[in-house]
This record gives C-alpha cells, sequence and structure tokens, in this order.
C-alpha cells in the first residue's frame, strides 16, 4: 500500500509539471491573420493638432511631423490606440567593418579609430624605415589629414529637413512625400550630406508589387494597403577611408581594400502610451532630444521570428547581428522584420521590416549593382537601438526600402486548449478513483507527506 500511495503522488506530481510543457507544445491560439491581406482602405488624410499630418484608415492611423521638422512616424491600430509605435530616424554613421560586416559602435570611421585599427603608422614604418627622416615627414602630412577627416556620425537632429508633399499619386494609388536633409548645423565637414540624403515616402491605400527595377523584374517586393514605404537615398557621400588611401597611394604604400568600411542608418524603435504623446510634439516642436525614448515602454520586440528583450540595457556591449550574410541571391527573396511584442492582447502589433539587398545607381538612376544590406542591434532601456549597415559604394547613389505597418499579433500559447483539457480531466478522474479505493479499504492517506 505504502508503493501504491508513493505511485499516486508521483503520478500527481507528474501531471502538474507536465501541464506547461503540454501547454507550449499544444495547437497555439493568435489574431486574425488577414492583416496584410487587405487589398484596399479607404483614407481620410490631413493636418492633426497643427503639428502631425496624419493618414487615417479603419486598419491604421499614421502620424509625422506636418513641417517636415525630423524623420519621426508614429502610428497605431486605429480601434486601439493605446500603443503607439514609433521609429526616428537618428542618423548615419561611417564605420569600419573589422572582422564583421556589420556595424559595431566602437568602430567608428573617426580618425583615432582609423589610425589604430587600420595600423597606418606600420605601413609607414615598413615602407620607410621607422624613425628615418621620411618616416618622419610622411607622418606629420598623416597627422594633417586625419585631423581633417570628418565626424564618422552626422545626428539627424542636428540638420534642417524640408518636407515636399504629401500629394496623391493617381496612377499608382498611393500618397507621396519626402524629406531632404536641406541643412547641416555644427558640423561643418559633413555639409557635403546637403540635399544628398533624402527619405522619399509611399503611403499605400490598395496592396501593390513594387519593381524597383525594371529590368530586374525578379527583384520584388509586395507592399500592403496601410503600410508606409521608405526610400532611404544617399548620394554623394564623401568617405574618409578614400583620404586615406589617397596618401597611401600618393607615397606608394598599399591602399586599404574598400570593403573594410561601410555606412550605418541608425533608427530607434519605441512604443509610447496615447497619453505620453506630448513628449514626441515636444520633440518636434522644441527640437527636444529622446522625448520618446524616455518615455518608451517597449518589453519585448521579435526579431525575424526570435523574441528579445528590450527593457534591458545592453548599450555598454557589442551591438548584435540580426543574421549571418547569405549570398545576395538568396537574399532577394527574404525580408527582415522586427515586430513589437505587447503581451497577449489580440490586436495588431507594429512592424518594421526592410529586405537585406540595396540598390546602387548611376546618376540617371539606372542599378549599378546591388549590395548586401547587414544589421545589428541593441536594447537600450525600453527602446531599441537599430543599424542597418550597407558596404562602401564609392560615388554611386545608394537606395534601401524599409517599411513600418501593422501584421497580426505574434502567436501566444493557450495554456489551456480543448484537447489538453480532456486530458487533464482524465488523469484527475483516473488518481480520483485509486483514492477513492483506497478510502473504502480505509486506509488513511497523506497526500502531502507520504513516508
Amino acid at each position: 500500500m505504502k508503493n501504491m500511495r508513493k505511485t499516486i503522488l508521483a503520478l500527481s506530481l507528474a501531471l502538474l509539471l507536465a501541464a506547461p510543457a503540454l501547454a507550449v507544445l499544444s495547437p497555439t491560439a493568435k489574431a486574425d491573420d488577414s492583416v496584410e491581406n487587405v487589398q484596399s482602405l479607404p483614407v481620410k488624410e490631413g493636418l492633426w493638432n497643427t503639428v502631425w499630418y496624419k493618414f487615417e484608415t479603419p486598419l491604421i492611423t499614421l502620424i509625422f511631423p506636418a513641417k517636415g521638422t525630423k524623420p519621426m512616424f508614429l502610428w497605431w491600430y486605429t480601434n486601439d490606440s493605446s500603443n503607439i509605435y514609433v521609429v526616428k530616424f537618428q542618423g548615419i554613421i561611417e564605420y569600419l567593418r573589422i572582422d564583421k560586416p556589420y556595424y559595431r559602435r566602437r568602430f567608428h570611421a573617426d580618425n583615432t579609430t582609423i589610425n589604430s585599427a587600420l595600423d597606418i603608422d606600420a605601413k609607414l614604418g615598413s615602407k620607410f624605415g621607422y624613425g628615418s627622416g621620411q618616416y618622419w615627414q610622411y607622418k606629420q602630412q598623416l597627422a594633417g589629414i586625419l585631423l581633417g577627416l570628418h565626424s564618422a556620425y552626422l545626428p539627424f537632429s542636428s540638420c534642417n529637413w524640408t518636407l515636399k508633399g504629401p500629394e496623391f499619386v493617381k496612377e499608382k494609388n498611393y500618397w507621396s512625400f519626402n524629406f531632404t536633409l536641406t541643412k547641416v548645423y555644427g558640423h561643418w565637414r559633413l555639409q557635403f550630406a546637403e540635399n544628398n540624403i533624402e527619405i522619399r515616402c509611399r503611403f499605400y491605400n490598395e496592396t501593390i508589387t513594387e519593381i524597383p527595377d525594371k529590368a530586374h523584374e525578379d527583384y520584388n517586393y509586395t507592399v500592403a494597403a496601410g503600410q508606409l514605404k521608405f526610400d532611404f537615398v544617399v548620394k554623394d557621400w564623401r568617405w574618409n577611408i578614400d583620404s586615406i588611401n589617397a596618401f597611401l597611394r600618393m607615397h606608394g604604400m598599399e591602399e586599404i581594400p574598400t570593403n573594410r568600411t561601410g555606412l550605418a542608418l541608425w533608427i530607434n524603435m519605441a512604443s509610447i502610451k496615447l497619453e505620453d504623446l506630448q513628449c514626441a510634439r515636444n520633440e518636434v516642436e522644441n527640437q527636444a532630444e529622446n522625448q520618446v525614448e524616455t518615455k518608451s515602454q517597449m518589453r519585448e520586440v521579435l526579431i525575424n521570428g526570435e523574441r528579445y528583450a528590450a527593457d534591458r540595457n545592453e548599450t555598454d556591449q557589442d551591438e548584435k547581428p540580426v543574421q549571418a550574410t547569405l549570398q545576395l541571391r538568396e537574399r532577394f527573396r527574404e525580408q527582415i522584420r522586427l515586430h513589437f511584442a505587447v503581451g497577449a492582447k489580440e490586436v495588431p502589433v507594429g512592424f518594421l521590416e526592410f529586405v537585406p539587398w540595396a540598390r546602387l545607381l548611376y546618376p540617371n538612376g539606372t542599378t549599378h549593382d546591388y549590395v548586401n544590406v547587414t544589421a545589428s542591434y541593441v536594447a537600450a532601456g525600453g527602446h531599441l537601438r537599430l543599424f542597418i549597415g550597407y558596404p562602401y559604394f564609392g560615388n554611386y547613389t545608394l537606395e534601401h526600402d524599409p517599411t513600418i505597418g501593422l501584421t497580426s499579433a505574434p502567436i501566444i500559447p493557450e495554456l489551456i486548449n480543448p484537447k489538453l483539457l480532456l486530458v487533464l480531466i482524465g488523469a484527475t478522474a483516473v488518481i480520483v478513483v485509486l483514492v477513492a479505493a483506497l478510502k473504502i479499504k480505509k486506509k488513511p492517506i497523506n497526500i502531502l507527506a507520504v513516508k
């Protein structure tokens, strides 16, 4: 009988321990998955609260600064404004691709990092002999070149942006508007960026397949109704590594491979409550910084389906790569997606996605080449810093295409579903019968302390 009591206890404990595992393995519940299958949406648009320009549909509401003060976009599910999603274009960073192709902030392409990480002094010593007259002469020239390099980081908050549009393009069924960087303040060596950086925006009211280059129709992507598509465009970027290579070439030394540098677009992703919308307004009206990030309550983000906690502050660590680089041809059908995890509410949630390739263009707008795009990220205490990395593209124009919108809520494991409930009821019934049988035999049972 003692063994029987132990068996009953073991069965009970096993049932309790197995329940969570069965829940995870069981079928899952998810919200309506038709969010991105909507083919068309009616759109109301116009000025909102004097500060914002607004697009409103039955699915999504999107706002951005009406005067184009900064490239910042906020959106939410029209029937539930309790979570407002925010994407802010923070700036661009020239960086060194040391060992890894993706952006890491400890490898900014500034004068100090370039000199140490690329070991230029060793090139001089090897060529002319340490301590020689030529060595010291050219070392002094190098110091002047390094001091003349531009800052690796161009913060978009230090720039004036000009908004053109929105205007409806009837034949394409979308609203078109552009943010153009027209003035750089406080970073005079980066003034070449003026009128050379654009964020071209298209808000779609019907689902469409985009073909960026008619000569390569296989390279396409679908944009759903209610999504906002960006073309991030950089022209005539002046690379610090080009200045270094010109010096090395002049003195007969081996040049640094250009694939050791790149340009990163820094984007902040955040989530705020409706009552905190004033903080975003402060950024627009007063050029205040990090107001949205301070209020952000973003707990998690799903990056290509994997959960990552965004409520931690890991900015003292290296950025993490989104995924390893694949062959370019394998990537034309891929999308890198990050979407906001907002708990168990079965309402559409915000996302940002992009294709892992970019186009390099000739001045006439035709395609020179396609290049791999990398990405890295880090949690910054309630919001996420995302860095989209582009390889060196010389004097060509870079064009890349992030998208924001809404998608179905992430799959949520059910704690109990009908099949699992039947299993639990059956197992419980067996235990009850066994206990009753023992009681009939007038044998006391101490389930809590079997000895």
